[in-house]
């Protein structure tokens, strides 16, 4: 202790009048704070965050002034008692607005954004007062500007100007905080360091701003997409050349022995900034490119690129079929009408896709095969208008006829590279070109040697998986279809390189045929285009309906029992897990139960999602000519399931933690890893209520097991959770449990943690479905409460900790009656990565709070032969305050029926 008051003397200069100032700024926050809440006005927070950032800004202008007036030099240098009072000031606001948002505001108060934050501002503020640098704050408080006026706009409860927030953050907190902290460098390093890590913090907020703005509701724009790109482009611009000066001007002051590696320093941190606002590009352009298509009516897909043959060899379709399908450019719609299906809806998000079948549709109904074909095989935009405003136009809708008014370009550029798709394939199909593979696909020559420079240097482009989130947005693939093959890039690099080798020679391919050589022929075109299929489309051409919306909402609205065939193409790549349940099982419960089939493609190289894992579809390995999808199922309407309960809800609670939560529950955590005996009733009984706050990230993944993983569709009578701990899990499936009328027997060793479950179970209205079994599963005692034969039994983040785990996940086997299933989810090494140094680290790290890695659980489970796997899948996820980020698996397995 005595060392501790030596060092705060030595470093910290604070005067009697210096705490005098700091304890009245505290009670003046105090008093802002209780005097609203006393008022009973809302968001009694933002109160105090417009008191301390009025004050702040104010003074912010002031010196912002004076450094217009006297420069950056002279007024940084210039110590005064105000800006030590300023200082003060805010170090008392930092340590109020932790105190009573610990108190009265917690879930505000997060590690990053407060705990971190004001601590990091808490610091720098004793160093500037020790070292009599206070006018650098009083300098820096013009970055308060947008506090102030998001925290006026809070208190009002109006909306928010998102861009003059955005602006004036980007002006004061990412260009002005770049050229104070350079100024800076030169009275003290630590301040520069200091200052980068808050630019970087800055950086982050700026990367949401954009993100949330440019996605803005097109309803509430009032600008136009375009202007809003003009905007950040000139904001990013001038962040590099502002950056860049200030970087040339460091380097240039340098002398002596030093100069040479500050230089590189220096050099590195503009690349890395350089870099940080390059991935704030990236990120707008990957997660907004295709949605704002959508929202601008722009087309995405010209041609579709799934080859329709594969569809026909297990759909079988016939003439009394009612077809469900998603439309894109119309192609595979247009096949399907080949075949004399009774009925094809066409669905669609994006209009500008309908207005494409749209087109398709009436040149069909008006004109010759030649016509047509010249249009769509050829882009002839000699034609196009020689038929458009006399045969096609009088044909179309309104909407559909503005569209194409606006865009009768599209066939003077070539119609076969419209679109982003379009883009995509002009800006690869390029070095094709060049090397003289158009010629050789243009003349149906096969591939032989190695193609040459150019060639060789596209399928190096191809295998550098890197670089597929700079194309896949033009080719309309999401970021989250490509994380499809995260664990696995090589899977999909090997196709590349078969596809540019062999797919794209196929005589018939007229995928790859029509983007290299610019058009369709039409001994190598869309079944649609061909000649001898004209005449029968004319006929039929009436038998497709246009649907604007989702293809969930187009199968309600046909009614129960009318669709037989759902080709769902890729669609269900991009969603996430409750958005295929709700769309999955609102199509099944609208399907003909005898005749019905799913048809569905993916860029993954399994089934992705749980939900679809209980469809039980079959691998279709017929070989297509695209080879973009590395699977593709096929499943008829499956028996013994409900559809309704893909819908069903659990509650909405999420139990959550202040930081001073957390803190309490890992010191819990230390003194059970440091203990010789380990008491884990004790334990558990110390955390009490912040049980759950800390576990819900540190345990993750348990929704998605509890809601998509079990099958539910099956409607299970009885379920076991063993290890249940707080019955967190029956939380997830509250609606699934209550529709079931599920009997459900929750078991834990720690009676602890089942009187929380019994308040839970209590307050969710479930007491008289629930049992509670206190004791070891393992013991004959317990398992002679529980049911012989179960449906469901789940463990969850339990097994780890049960050293025998053999004979506990032998004795949960047991448990299950045939034909129910036994569902896990708990830590594990990565796959194929068991020995590799994090992995190693985070078993030991684990095992010292008696949690144990094993790959060793997966592997008896997938070795017992009454026990087929449904559903399995590894994730990794990051340990709150932690850079760790350990694997955790999902398992779900049915028991042999006798």
């Amino acid at each position: 202790m005595d060392q501790f008051v030596a060092f705060f003397a030595d470093n910290v200069r604070f005067s009697t009048a210096d705490f005098g100032l700091l304890g009245l700024n505290m009670l003046g926050c105090a008093f802002v704070y209780y005097f609203m809440r006393l008022l009973r006005v809302p968001v009694q927070s933002w109160y105090l965050t417009l008191y301390s950032s009025g004050v702040t800004s104010f003074f912010g202008v002031y010196f912002f002034y004076h450094v217009l007036q006297d420069g950056f030099t002279a007024t940084i240098t210039n110590e005064q008692d105000v800006t030590r009072y300023i200082a003060i000031f805010f170090i008392g606001y930092c340590i109020m607005d932790l105190t009573i948002g610990s108190i009265h505001y917690d879930s505000l108060i997060t590690y990053d954004d407060g705990w971190s934050h004001h601590f990091l501002y808490i610091v720098i503020l004793a160093y500037l007062l020790h070292n009599n640098m206070t006018p650098l704050f009083s300098v820096a408080l013009i970055e308060e500007l947008p506090i102030i006026l998001i925290s006026f706009f809070e208190v009002q409860k109006k909306q928010k100007p998102s861009l003059l927030f955005g602006v004036l953050y980007f002006l004061t907190r990412i260009v002005f905080h770049t050229v104070l902290i350079y100024k800076a460098a030169a009275m003290s390093k630590f301040v520069f360091v200091a200052g980068l890590a808050l630019l970087l913090w800055h950086v982050d907020v700026f990367q949401t701003w954009v993100r949330g703005y440019l996605m803005r509701s097109h309803a509430r724009q009032r600008l136009s997409f375009r202007n809003k790109l003009n905007i950040m482009l000139a904001m990013l611009l001038t962040q590099i050349g502002a950056h860049g000066y200030m970087t040339y001007e460091a380097i240039s002051g340098l002398e002596g022995k030093t100069a040479a590696p500050a230089t590189v320093l220096h050099v590195f941190v503009f690349l890395y900034f350089l870099y940080r606002f390059g991935v704030v590009v990236h990120d707008v352009y990957t997660q907004n490119f295709i949605m704002t298509s959508i929202g601008r009516k722009k087309i995405i897909y010209n041609i579709s690129w799934e080859d329709p043959a594969v569809d026909h060899t297990v759909m079988h379709m016939k003439d009394d079929d009612v077809v469900l399908t998603i439309s894109s450019a119309g192609c595979n719609v247009l096949d399907y009408l080949c075949e004399g299906p009774k009925k094809i809806i066409a669905v669609d998000m994006n209009k500008a896709q309908l207005h494409v079948l749209d087109l398709k549709l009436a040149g069909i109904r008006c004109l010759n095969w030649d016509q047509f074909f010249a249009i769509w095989g050829r882009s002839d935009f000699k034609v196009f208008t020689e038929v458009y405003q006399s045969k096609l136009r009088p044909l179309l809708d309104q909407e559909t006829a503005e569209f194409w008014d606006a865009n009768t370009h599209l066939f003077r550029d070539n119609f076969m590279f419209a679109g982003t798709s379009g883009l995509m394939a002009r800006i690869l199909c390029t070095p094709l070109t060049w090397s003289g593979v158009r010629e050789k696909v243009k003349n149906r020559e096969e591939f032989s040697g190695d193609g040459g420079i150019l060639f060789k240097l596209t399928l190096k482009l191809c295998s550098i998986s890197s670089l597929w989130s700079l194309f896949a947005p033009l080719g309309g693939v999401p970021l989250e279809q490509l994380n499809l093959l995260s664990r696995n890039p090589q899977v999909f690099v090997d196709r590349l390189v078969e596809v540019l080798t062999t797919r794209i020679w196929k005589p018939n391919n007229y995928f790859y045929y029509g983007y290299i050589v610019g058009e369709f022929a039409p001994d190598c075109c869309p079944r649609y285009l061909e000649q001898k299929n004209f005449a029968v489309m004319k006929q039929r051409v009436d038998r497709v309906k246009v649907f604007y919306g989702t293809w969930a909402e187009a199968a309600v609205l046909e009614g129960p029992g009318s669709i037989t065939i759902a080709s769902l193409l890729d669609s269900m790549d991009w969603m996430p897990p409750a958005m295929i349940a709700e769309n999955i099982g609102k199509v099944v419960a609208n399907m003909d139960a005898k005749k019905g089939r799913i048809f569905w493609r993916s860029f993954a190289d399994c089934v992705h999602s749980p939900v679809l894992a209980h469809l039980k579809g079959v691998l279709v390995p017929t070989y297509d000519r695209v080879g973009w999808y590395l699977t593709q199922f096929i499943a008829p309407v499956p028996t013994n399931y409900d559809p309704k309960m893909l819908e069903c809800q659990g509650t909405t609670t999420r139990p959550s933690n202040s930081f001073i939560d957390d803190v309490f529950v890992m010191v819990a955590m230390a003194k059970q890893s440091m203990a010789a005996t380990k008491d884990v009733r004790a334990f558990y009984k110390s955390q009490g209520s912040r049980y759950d706050g800390f576990r819900e990230a540190l345990l993750p993944g348990r929704d998605l097991l509890m809601q998509h993983a079990v099958p539910w569709v099956k409607q299970p009578k009885t379920w076991i959770s063993v290890g249940c701990g707080t019955a967190r899990d029956i939380e997830f499936v509250t609606g699934h449990v209550q529709a079931s009328g599920t009997k459900v027997y929750l078991v834990d060793l720690s009676d602890a943690l089942l009187d929380m479950a019994r308040e839970r179970i209590i307050k969710l209205g479930l007491s008289s479905q629930v049992v509670l079994v206190e004791g070891d599963i393992n013991a004959p005692s317990t398992r002679a409460k529980l049911p012989k034969g179960a449906d469901l039994v789940t463990c969850s983040y339990c097994l780890t900790m049960i050293p025998p785990w053999k004979e506990a996940l032998t004795t949960m086997l047991e448990l299950v009656k045939p034909g129910g299933n036994l569902a896990l989810i708990d830590f594990i090494t990565r796959e194929g990565e068991e020995s590799r140094w994090d992995q190693r680290l985070y078993k030991w790290w684990f095992a010292m709070d008696g949690v144990y890695f094993n790959r060793g659980h997966v592997d008896w489970l997938k070795a017992q032969k009454s026990l087929s796997t449904v559903w399995y899948s590894e994730e990794e996820s990051r340990v709150p305050y932690t850079p760790y980020t350990p694997t955790h698996y999902l398992y779900v397995g049915e028991k042999a029926s006798k």
